[in-house]
């Protein structure tokens, strides 16, 4: 790998393109600097100076690469910023409300809120290695959504208008989160479709997200009724089985919705009803 080849390394460190995409940009990268420093050489510089003089002149590859990242991705990276900093806040504004409030430490909860809020803010800072992986970043983001909506059935136990306050801010936050997810799905997309297509693409991803919100609401909802009547046992695993089924089967589903949104659409509510009869089906064989 010659200096050219790495400058546009650093460069693409910086874009969370997907690989087809990525090969595109490097190539016109590439070519830009070749040719800059052809032109060096012509003016009779050694190709080792020329190559310096071309690198120099291209610019610094931070810069590049957020502009680029901005410019085919606006706002994605800053919104997982966002996501992030919200849930590791949401776990110090809430630890401390439960702790004084109910006298309640809850040790293990902030563990898990503090690991997922990290995890997301460390994919802000790597974007070009996480972005690459568009279900697993997407994963992560629906699993804190998820989490922060069973964090709205601890918000109840809060008194007064503190609990108003966490309920509005999580609710909040599972919008950023969702909101992130449809764009982040839309972006792993081929670019070279036509708009219609791409139309088609982002409809498609909207309809399968709320079919998803709808699995792990019901989820959500069975799982705190479970603990009200049976206390933190296997059985919870019953409803929340759904949600993990969901985020497992969108894998596949994001590769269909490229090939065939508005099919993808069809398989989603079958997938829907699906994870909606299974739960009462195991409930009543056991």
């Amino acid at each position: 790998m010659n200096r050219m080849e790495k400058h546009v390394k650093k460069i693409l460190d910086h874009m969370q393109s997907p690989p087809e995409e990525r090969q595109e940009i490097k190539d016109e990268l590439m070519a830009h600097l070749e040719e800059a420093k052809q032109q060096h050489i012509k003016q009779g510089a050694s190709e080792k100076k020329a190559e310096l003089l071309a690198i120099k002149e291209f610019g610094n590859p931070g810069l590049i690469g957020n502009g680029l990242q901005e410019s085919l991705y606006p706002y994605q990276r800053a919104l997982l910023y966002i996501i992030g900093i919200a849930v590791l806040v949401f776990g110090a504004l809430f630890y401390i409300s439960m702790t004084f409030a109910l006298g309640e430490a809850e040790p293990i909860w902030l563990l898990v809120q503090m690991s997922i809020g990290s995890a997301i803010t460390l994919s802000a800072i790597n974007i070009a290695f996480m972005g690459r992986h568009y279900w697993s970043l997407n994963v992560l983001v629906l699993i804190a959504a998820m989490w922060n909506g069973f964090n709205g059935i601890l918000a109840e136990q809060i008194p007064g208008r503190q609990a108003i306050f966490f309920w509005g801010y999580l609710v909040l936050l599972i919008l950023l989160c969702i909101l992130f997810v449809i764009r982040n799905s839309y972006y792993s997309s081929d670019p070279n479709t036509t708009k219609q297509t791409r139309n088609m693409i982002k409809v498609s991803y909207v309809v399968n997200i709320i079919f998803g919100v709808m699995i792990c609401a019901a989820a959500l909802f069975f799982t705190y009724g479970f603990m009200i009547f049976a206390g933190f046992t296997w059985i919870l695993m019953v409803p929340l089985s759904s949600s993990i089924a969901w985020l497992i089967f969108f894998k596949f589903q994001m590769k269909l919705i490229h090939r065939h949104p508005m099919g993808a659409i069809a398989v989603g509510f079958g997938f829907l009803v699906f994870a909606s009869v299974s739960p009462f089906a195991i409930l009543s064989a056991i």
